[in-house]
């Protein structure tokens, strides 16, 4: 059961008993928190079949096998049928906490997507579904609940109810549910990656597509994350507006395409990796080298010659050996505008130092009215004074220059570090440094460091005043 699979993971638990009707074993919190039945008949089954005989209660028909509609299942008790329909939401929530409780102490990192939404749940959000996406989900428009080009394109490995929790912490206006939802989107890229999520679909696949052809385009959809969200220009159509020769999935992308012109997304894209503290060694080595520190074993050659902490650190990093990330200062400006540019970083100054020289934001004339006219909804509700507040002036720090394994897994250059190890960071580029420096000198080349980039201020409400063109 996928309840039971989660918390198994976060603390041991006892079996009470299996569940009677889908026979698998219930938790403690099935148990702590029995069916309110107004019998007392102390008939009792698993939270994920309650979910199943909740949401199937909100369907207007249910088809049978023979293709006739009947009316909609009720709330009543499976085994002497008194009406639980006052008491059924009030046991899930029960259910729901005490399982979020149990996960509150595993770190985020370690948690499937489904974990994660469970381990933040609060008893004022809705229920969450349970049920592991198999109920049929009703067709018809939901406008705004679910927004794919927000995924990164994982959206074939995510249930329906995922997509809307994604959407809803993208869209929120809130720095830190971008960061949760960055960290449940890296989740899912990581069980694709290890094998550990099996696709969603809503159709069977044609039978055209050749196994390794769907392989590759798998493949293509997981990288996305890594590389990151781009608003790049269209291909090349024909004149009622179809690719030459395209397959179904060509077609999709260049639909996709033409959706990010029209409703663009930010340049800077809440992002979540893992990184092993053996990628900041060269920038220990080097803060080493900067506070003067030297080998004290270290002797002259006998003709007067010392090598010096210098050429040792030369040796060890290399010949023009660099910190796989460097940091720069920087501010924000208060704008929603800041959101859909991307810092020019360059070096200035007798120390050759790297600052902000200028920002760069869409050339494509289509993609920057949209912008504008995204800006101008957020203008609109300042003047209203329905707007977010948001401070004036915001110091942040940027991605100087990055490489090695950070480079691969998709932190860019100009990238804004929030979040680290899930927690917002506040200080400046030289307390960033000293902070991935100190987690090398504390776990060695085997410890992580979980670092997520963009949950900031000016790309969440952008997201936010995105999510309101239709």
């Amino acid at each position: 059961m996928a309840t039971a699979d989660a918390v198994g993971g976060a603390a041991e638990q006892e079996v009470e008993s299996s569940c009677p009707i889908c026979l698998n074993d219930m938790c403690i919190s099935d148990t702590l928190h029995p069916i309110q039945c107004p019998t007392n008949c102390n008939f009792n089954f698993c939270i994920e079949c309650l979910c199943h005989l909740l949401a199937s209660s909100k369907d207007d028909y249910e088809m049978a096998s023979d293709g006739n509609r009947h009316v909609k299942v009720h709330l009543k008790c499976p085994n002497c049928r008194a009406d639980i329909s006052k008491t059924i939401e009030d046991t899930i929530r029960l259910r729901q906490t005490a399982l979020a409780k149990e996960l509150s102490s595993v770190p985020d990192s370690e948690l499937s997507a489904k974990e994660l939404q469970l381990k933040h749940w609060k008893q004022e959000d809705e229920i969450l579904d349970l049920t592991g996406g198999k109920k049929e989900k009703k067709k018809g428009p939901e406008p705004m609940l679910i927004d794919k080009s927000l995924f990164g394109g994982l959206e074939f490995a995510m249930t329906t109810e995922e997509q809307k929790y994604v959407t809803k912490l993208m869209s929120s206006g809130y720095p830190n549910e971008l960061c949760q939802a960055a960290q449940i989107l890296a989740g899912i890229a990581d069980n694709i990656r290890n094998g550990r999520v099996s696709t969603v679909t809503t159709a069977p696949a044609p039978a055209t597509i050749a196994p390794s052809r769907a392989a590759a385009e798998t493949a293509r959809a997981t990288q996305a994350l890594q590389s990151g969200y781009s608003n790049a220009g269209l291909s090349s159509r024909s004149r009622d507006g179809d690719i030459p020769g395209a397959t179904n999935f060509q077609r999709e992308m260049e639909q996709q395409k033409r959706e990010k012109l029209r409703r663009p997304l930010p340049a800077r894209m809440p992002l979540c990796v893992t990184l092993s503290t053996g990628e900041f060694e060269k920038m220990a080595l080097q803060y080493r080298q900067n506070s003067g520190m030297v080998d004290p074993s270290m002797s002259g050659d006998g003709n007067g010659y010392t090598p010096g902490w210098k050429s040792f650190f030369k040796g060890m990093l290399g010949n023009g050996g660099t910190a796989s990330m460097t940091f720069v200062d920087d501010e924000w400006d208060g704008s929603v505008a800041d959101a859909f540019a991307r810092a020019q970083i360059g070096r200035a100054g007798k120390d050759n130092r790297q600052t902000v020289k200028g920002r760069f934001g869409p050339q494509n004339p289509a993609e920057k009215a949209s912008v504008q006219r995204i800006i101008a909804m957020g203008l609109q509700e300042e003047d209203a004074g329905d707007s977010l507040t948001r401070p004036i002036r915001f110091q942040r720090v940027l991605v100087g220059s990055v490489g090695g394994q950070a480079g691969k897994v998709g932190i860019k250059k100009g990238d804004v570090v929030t979040h680290i190890n899930g927690e917002e960071f506040t200080g400046d580029a030289a307390a960033l440094h000293a902070l991935l420096v100190e987690a090398y000198e504390q776990q060695g080349k085997d410890g992580v460091v979980l670092i997520v980039v963009n949950a900031e201020d000016c790309t969440a409400e952008a997201l936010r005043l995105r999510a309101r063109v239709h």
